[in-house]
């Protein structure tokens, strides 16, 4: 379970919770470090939009934007090549290992880096059809500090290969498009909501915390939250928020069921969560998911877990979603 539950954190973002855990009466915490128009910081706003982040680890970030996902992976003390080997390896846990692959450079930051252009197609010659590919490759934007990129796309892949080197182009020379420096140094300690402070349970990890986003990761049970600030975040707002980060929870786990739609709260309100199921070689996982507009802010959480348990869920979950 351990390992099905790794796999979960590291391909989506790690985004998951929920339950109805009692937890001690904390203060209010300020909104340190938000954004005035969303997860994005003004030069990366125009270029990421449409796109939502997926928390990784503390070194790490996913963007869904679309049929689009895009990461960055710090890793000091990696070179070039074994930082895109080491994205290959990330790759082939989510798409399989049969696939097309293209070695060479990419012009990125004014110089060349190694790359690796993947496809995974179908058919044979003349009914051949290659409905995902994508990129990996890695940049050294100081010295001693290796930067894995990587982007997958489905269908239309050329225009969105395009966007793949748009989005390269930023990430390469700037980082997380977010702001917040992503390493273990800059964990936030104890992991917090913008309104409220969460629980940290024994035996557990906090594996990201940010003022954005957090993952706390338990040996059966992991959850992760992301939080935006628009001045009046809409409804539909939360709701491609919470869509995308489903879908990229989604792919990342090969054999998903279907998603269903159930009544449910997230942090107290009434709203409609997303709840899949997926196979792992410890036993079947499944995933709860909302999104809400809370006092301004957009969240979005999710809570992995046994798929054999209910509700209330782990304490990990920090009381955040209950039945409906």
């Amino acid at each position: 379970m351990r390992t099905a539950l790794a796999a979960v954190g590291v391909a989506l973002g790690a985004l998951l919770g929920a339950c109805q855990a009692s937890m001690p009466v904390v203060p209010a915490v300020p909104p340190v470090g938000a954004t005035p128009m969303g997860p994005f910081v003004d030069d990366a706003s125009s270029l990421f939009e449409g796109c939502v982040p997926v928390p990784d680890s503390a070194t790490s970030r996913t963007y869904r934007c679309g049929a689009l996902s895009v990461w960055l992976h710090e890793q000091p003390g990696l070179s070039e090549a074994q930082a895109v080997e080491s994205g290959r390896a990330r790759v082939h846990a989510r798409l399989g290992p049969a696939l097309t692959e293209v070695r060479g450079e990419l012009p990125l930051a004014g110089h060349p880096h190694p790359s690796l252009r993947f496809e995974q197609c179908s058919g044979a010659d003349g009914g051949r059809t290659c409905p995902v590919g994508g990129y990996v490759t890695a940049v050294t934007p100081t010295a001693g500090h290796v930067r894995q990129l990587g982007c997958v796309v489905r269908e239309p892949v050329r225009a969105g290969l395009g966007r793949c080197l748009e989005l390269f182009a930023y990430l390469a020379t700037e980082g997380n498009p977010e702001g917040d420096v992503l390493a273990p140094s800059s964990l936030i300690t104890p992991p917090r909501l913008p309104w409220r402070l969460l629980y940290l349970p024994e035996g557990c990890e906090l594996a990201d915390s940010t003022t954005r986003a957090g993952r706390i990761r338990c040996a059966a049970s992991t959850f992760s939250w992301s939080a935006f600030f628009p001045a009046h975040p809409s409804a539909a707002q939360v709701e491609r928020w919470r869509d995308r980060s489903v879908e990229e929870l989604r792919d990342a786990l090969p054999g998903a069921s279907p998603v269903e739609v159930r009544d449910c709260y997230v942090e107290g309100q009434s709203t409609r969560c997303l709840h899949f199921t997926a196979p792992a070689p410890d036993g079947d996982v499944q995933v709860w998911a909302g999104g809400v507009n809370r006092s301004g802010w957009g969240l979005f959480a999710a809570c992995s877990l046994p798929a054999s348990d209910s509700f209330p869920l782990p304490t990990a979950c920090n009381g955040v979603f209950a039945p409906r």
